[in-house]
């Protein structure tokens, strides 16, 4: 509507392909609101001049749709704010934590579409080992239930951290041993997971859940910049989990993290490279 008011060129950019998400995880369960929003997704496919996404994978899925080419715009970070800390064992002093204690890192949004249930039975399958903390940062919708689970199950293994503050937020990833990107199996392809970018950055040591015929494995094993378990696989978590603490590997897989983060999600390049597209 504003480009009938002004003569301009409309960029509708995606982050995630939420209606997709609503429908196959039954959170909206309405057949008629479902048609609804693909009516006007549509309405605005035709209206739009450009049309991005944030992976390789959403962009084919949401040009099948439109019947547009659709334009690659990641996530990016500013790599040089978030960068490695050496010093774990200082940092998780500083947040409450023993230098021994092997912490195990959620952060980000907590909603129902993760599955994120699943670190809950993983403390439980790990509550004997004393050494290993699991700690979930964020805010969100299914955050009270995860608590409740957690309360239900007796475990004292799980803490709950607010949101962060800016400025505490790199040495906070940095502090973490492992950090885990949950998704559930349906959403792999449907939604990129935001927090991924920074875990890259800070060269953290991610376990990620994802199928293989998903786009966010393709990219995790091409660049061997993670570690990978099967999505809504309980038994895949927490086996991964002592696996990921144990690699030999797991410096070459933080480096490269590092190393994908500073070529192809730096603020810069990514901005530049979007801006030649477009013009």
């Amino acid at each position: 509507f504003y480009k009938v008011f002004k003569t301009c060129k409309t960029v509708y950019h995606i982050q995630d392909m939420q209606i997709e998400a609503a429908q196959d995880l039954n959170m909206i369960a309405s057949p008629r609101l479902i048609n609804v929003l693909y009516q006007v997704e549509q309405f605005i496919f035709r209206k739009t001049d450009v049309i991005s996404s944030i992976s390789e994978k959403m962009c084919l899925k949401i040009g099948e749709k439109a019947k547009k080419e659709v334009l690659l715009f990641p996530n990016w970070t500013d790599t040089q704010f978030f960068a490695p800390i050496a010093n774990k064992d200082a940092l998780k002093i500083d947040f409450g934590f023993l230098p021994t204690d092997k912490v195990v890192l959620y952060s980000g949004a907590i909603g129902e579409k993760q599955g994120l249930e699943a670190i809950i039975y993983a403390a439980e399958y790990y509550k004997t080992d004393t050494q290993i903390k699991f700690l979930i940062c964020g805010t969100g919708p299914y955050k009270e239930k995860l608590q409740d689970l957690k309360d239900r199950l007796k475990l004292n293994n799980v803490v709950f951290f607010p949101l962060q503050p800016f400025e505490k937020f790199n040495a906070f990833l940095n502090m973490a041993d492992v950090h885990l990107v949950i998704q559930k199996a349906k959403a792999s392809d449907l939604v990129m997971p935001s927090k991924l970018t920074t875990i890259l950055a800070v060269g953290g040591l991610a376990l990620i859940t994802a199928n293989e015929d998903s786009g966010l494995y393709a990219l995790t094993k091409k660049y061997n910049m993670g570690v990978l378990v099967k999505a809504e696989n309980q038994e895949a978590l927490n086996k991964g989990i002592a696996e990921t603490l144990t690699r030999h590997d797991r410096i070459i897989i933080m480096k490269n993290a590092r190393r994908y983060a500073e070529v192809y999600l730096e603020i810069n390049n990514v901005m530049n490279s979007f801006e030649g597209e477009i013009l």
